[in-house]
């Protein structure tokens, strides 16, 4: 079956899921039942009224995106064909409170892997670890394990903080290119020893924004640690930043495995949040609760062996005179420590000497 005006009332009049079908034109051509009732759909409207501008323009055939409908999160899967744009929009249930671990919890947790961080770093000083070669090696396993306990941690916060809109938020005059820049060279220098490059590139001027530095590094990095780890030996992850009329989109791309449908369903709905009680697979989570935070969405586009490419678009916030002329925050101190925490599920112990992180 095509993918025409009229086969879309058969397969989308009964569904739960506001549905809509928009022409060549950019006008709605088909709304079912469920998209006239909640977002107030008419054939012939506009469908720059119910769909953002920078999702209805993105060129890609079938990607799913962030959004925000009647000031709730929100999920639209596009899929274009035959001239047609076919959008289905899914409103992800709450989870019940009891599957999400609670903020004291977490703060204990952090507050016990600090207290073992200082145990070790005492023990490997007064041992002198880099003159034992077998004592140095078990320092490198357990400021590994550290680590990765640490970003569990780290992102069972964020996503609980998301997941009820507590996201702490503090803006700043930010050069966005300058903060990718120098995490994508750090990144960069440290995945070589995987035999992965990660190559940087945007578009002419400054990229002055008000945002939250460390929020986008977080959100950066967690995208760059996805996409090594679905790329193989020789690849290379390219990572764009570009400014398209009144938003910046940064684009991170690999040329990996890929993600299947249904997976990337889960990826976005607030289901993924659930999972915050073992921590894994809640990267791109993050990653959208950042650009969210920032008043921008994510979209996510994939095909199985044929390698995924998430872009981030974050608005382009006014900066008025005395704000620009305040220092643009740059890549933060402990950045090397942020680094080795999100890729610890990828490095070797090799690279958890103290050197790396002192």
């Amino acid at each position: 079956m095509s993918l025409q005006p009229e086969n879309l009332a058969p397969l989308f009049d009964v569904s739960r899921d506001p549905v809509l079908g928009i022409g060549p034109r950019q006008t709605v051509i088909y709304a079912n039942p469920a998209a006239a009732a909640l977002l107030g759909a008419q054939v012939g409207a506009p469908a720059a009224g119910l769909v953002p501008e920078h999702i209805l323009s993105d060129p890609a055939e079938q990607f799913i995106a962030s959004l925000r409908l009647n000031d709730r999160r929100a999920n639209v899967s596009v899929r274009r064909m035959d001239g047609l744009t076919v959008c289905i929009y899914t409103l992800p249930g709450e989870e019940p409170p009891a599957r999400r671990p609670t903020a004291a919890a977490l703060q204990e947790l952090s507050s016990s892997l600090m207290t073992a961080r200082m145990a070790m770093d005492a023990l490997i000083r007064g041992t002198k670890a880099e003159d034992d070669p077998k004592l140095r090696e078990t320092a490198e396993t357990l400021y590994r394990a550290y680590f990765r306990m640490l970003r569990t941690c780290r992102h069972m916060t964020y996503a609980a903080a998301i997941h009820s809109g507590g996201l702490p938020f503090s803006s700043h005059v930010t050069d966005l290119g300058t903060v990718c820049k120098e995490l994508c060279d750090t990144v960069g220098r440290i995945s070589e020893s995987l035999g992965i490059s990660v190559c940087f590139k945007a578009d002419f001027g400054m990229h002055l924004t008000m945002a939250d530095r460390e929020l986008v590094e977080i959100m950066l990095l967690n995208l760059l640690t996805n996409s090594i780890a679905h790329a193989k030996k020789g690849d290379t992850v390219k990572v764009e930043l570009s400014r398209q009329g009144d938003r910046f989109i940064l684009s991170v791309q690999d040329p990996g495995s890929g993600i299947s449908p249904e997976k990337m369903t889960e990826l976005f709905n607030d289901t993924a949040a659930s999972q915050t009680d073992t921590g894994a697979g809640l990267g791109l989570y993050i990653a959208r609760g950042v650009a969210e935070r920032h008043g921008g969405s994510m979209i996510l586009e994939s095909r199985e062996g044929r390698g995924t490419s998430v872009r981030v678009s974050i608005p382009c916030r006014q900066c008025d005179d005395l704000q620009v002329n305040t220092p643009v925050a740059r890549y933060r101190s402990d950045g090397m420590n942020n680094v080795l925490m999100e890729m610890s599920v990828l490095l070797d112990k090799k690279h958890y000497n103290r050197k790396m992180f002192d």
